[in-house]
Parts: C-alpha cells; sequence; structure tokens
C-alpha cells in the first residue's frame, strides 16, 4: 500500500541534522564514532535500477569514515508486512547506485569503489522476521561454488521493534518519531508527542529541525486523525496544552459520532427486527408452526424482503406463495 509516510519520511531525512540523529541513535555498532557528520552531503536518488526501473524515492546521502567518503543508502520501506525478497532488491538498487557513480564519473574506479551502507527504514505493524542477507536467499549449492555467490546484508530498523520505553530513554528526535508512529491510542499519541518536543527542546540542532518536524506531525496527526484542529509549527513548538485539548476534543466527538451511529444501527435493527416476528406470527396463525430453515430466513431477511413477504400473507393459501416456488 502507498502511506503519507512515504513523502513525510523522505521530507525529514533530507535534512542533514536528522539523518545524523538517525545514525547516532541506530547505526550499527561501532559507526557512528567514525562519521564526520560536517561533511554529510545529500546525493542525487534519482537514477534506474538494472532492472530499469526508476528509484526516485530513497534516500542517498554520503559521509567522509576516517577521511573516506563513504555511501549511506537509506530505503523507506512502508508496506504493511515485511518483504523476503528485500537483499535481492537490495543488492539492485546499490548496484544502480554504483553504475551512477561511475556513469557520472562521481568516482574513479582506479581508486576502487567507495563502500555503502545500506539501511532498510521499516514502518509496518507485523515484526520483520526475514534475513537482511542476500546470501541467505540462495538455495543450498556445492561448496565449490560458494565463492561465487554474491553477498549483500542491509542493516534493519524495524521501527516497531524498539520497546517505547526504550524509545524514550534515547531523548532523541527520531526515536520520539519512530514512537509516535506506533502508539496504539490517543494518549499514548499525546505522550509521544510531549516526548517529541522534549526531544527537540534539548537537540543541539533545536533552531534547524524545530519547524521541519513540526510540520511533519501536523501532517502526521490530521492523516491519523482525521478533522483534528493542529495548531500552526510555531504554537506547537511553544507547548502542548492547546494540542492535547484538541486531541482529547477530537476524540470526544469520535466517540459520539460513533455511538450516534451505532444508536441509529440499533434502532433501525430493532425495527427490522419487530417486523420480522410480526411476519412470523402471522406465518404461524395462518400455516401452523414454521420450520426452523424458515425462522432462519425470516431473522436473516433484508427489510424488502420482509416488506414483500409481508404483503403476500394477507392472500397467499400457502407458505410456498409466501416465499416463492421453494419451501425451506
Amino acid at each position: 500500500m502507498v502511506h503519507l509516510h512515504d513523502s513525510g519520511y523522505k521530507y525529514l531525512f533530507s535534512h542533514a541534522e536528522l539523518v545524523q540523529e538517525l545514525l547516532e541513535a541506530f547505526a550499527p555498532p561501532g559507526v557512528s564514532a567514525l562519521l564526520d557528520y560536517t561533511t554529510l552531503r545529500l546525493e542525487n536518488g534519482n537514477y534506474v535500477t538494472p532492472a530499469m526501473k526508476p528509484r526516485a524515492d530513497d534516500l542517498v546521502w554520503s559521509v567522509e569514515l576516517q577521511g573516506r567518503r563513504i555511501y549511506l543508502y537509506l530505503l523507506l520501506e512502508f508496506q504493511s508486512t515485511p518483504d523476503d525478497t528485500m537483499p535481492a532488491r537490495m543488492l539492485q538498487y546499490v548496484a544502480a547506485l554504483y553504475d551512477h557513480l561511475l556513469r557520472s564519473k562521481a568516482v574513479n574506479v582506479a581508486e576502487g569503489l567507495p563502500p555503502v551502507l545500506p539501511i532498510v527504514l521499516y514502518n509496518g505493524d507485523a515484526r520483520w522476521r526475514q534475513s537482511s542477507e542476500l546470501y541467505d536467499l540462495i538455495r543450498v549449492h556445492p561448496q565449490v561454488l560458494k565463492a561465487f555467490q554474491p553477498r549483500l546484508k542491509f542493516w534493519l530498523l524495524d521501527e516497531g521493534a524498539f520497546p517505547a520505553a526504550e524509545l524514550e530513554d534515547m531523548q532523541r528526535v527520531v526515536a520520539a518519531i519512530f514512537r509516535f508512529e506506533h502508539t496504539p491510542d490517543s494518549a499514548a499519541a499525546k505522550q509521544a508527542i510531549r516526548c517529541l518536543a522534549q526531544a527537540i527542546a534539548q537537540s543541539p540542532f533545536k533552531q534547524r529541525i524545530d519547524r521541519v518536524v513540526t510540520r511533519w506531525i501536523k501532517h502526521r496527526l490530521q492523516s491519523k486523525m482525521p478533522g483534528l484542529a493542529v495548531p500552526d509549527a510555531e504554537e506547537l513548538t511553544k507547548g502542548m496544552e492547546m494540542l492535547e485539548t484538541n486531541i482529547d476534543r477530537w476524540e470526544a466527538q469520535a466517540i459520539a459520532r460513533g455511538m450516534e451511529q451505532g444508536m441509529l444501527q440499533g434502532v433501525q435493527q430493532g425495527i427490522q427486527q419487530g417486523e420480522a416476528l410480526l411476519l412470523q406470527r402471522q406465518l404461524t396463525r395462518r400455516f401452523g408452526e414454521l420450520s426452523a430453515a424458515l425462522l432462519a430466513k425470516l431473522s436473516a431477511a433484508t427489510p424488502a424482503q420482509l416488506e414483500s413477504w409481508g404483503d403476500r400473507v394477507l392472500d397467499a393459501t400457502s407458505l410456498d406463495e409466501v416465499f416463492g416456488d421453494t419451501r425451506h
């Protein structure tokens, strides 16, 4: 499915400060300390894979690691379930990235191709249990062929796998975003937004990311809670009181709408059940006890069917004439 997350996350992680936040908190062990974040550079991510499919939705950043530039391939995965074929897909994407770098002469092959760190940011509700390594997808083969099989492994960030308490303890903007994305109800959403506001306030990048993140949270809240009145970005950063009041009001209105709809449905069902019971009594008085099949048919009937049968019962001489040619 296509989610509103896609463009929203691309918007977030098009900012170097949030990419730095992501890597500092969630990069593979030992990697973050070696990166020079002042050299982060957003690269052109619009290119075609070997399968002739354009890749414009993912993000590619480069950064220096111990004085040498490496590439970060950030794949934003918003399927509802994990993808068994992801390692093979990632192989295509990394190959397309290398092809782009070579064709554009961004690298000199004589000096060696730059390393790539593939990262899959997965937002689905089902937990990711599949392997992140391409070699695991290849069926058992003779040992003599082992050296010729492709190898690639991506770093998986399964947002929903992190406990809420762990994300809160990190006191990171990106961690609070992950937490908000997987809140089960409005109370948890309000708590996640509080944590997000605190993380922004404590971030060394506050002046550069507060407007970016608050625009995103406004977009996401309106998609999660249609019709919710969300304060402007400036008001969001000043305090949570107005937003929490609006969320409580939205929830109360949603409950009221649900109760009203339920009451209307209940009244309609009551009228329909009354009509079925009246028709049952009329049929029984005219034709004797009804079979279980006929009682079930009356119970499952639509209002139109009950009306039609009710008209027929006045003049019918048999149950067949009431219900048609087939007697149950």
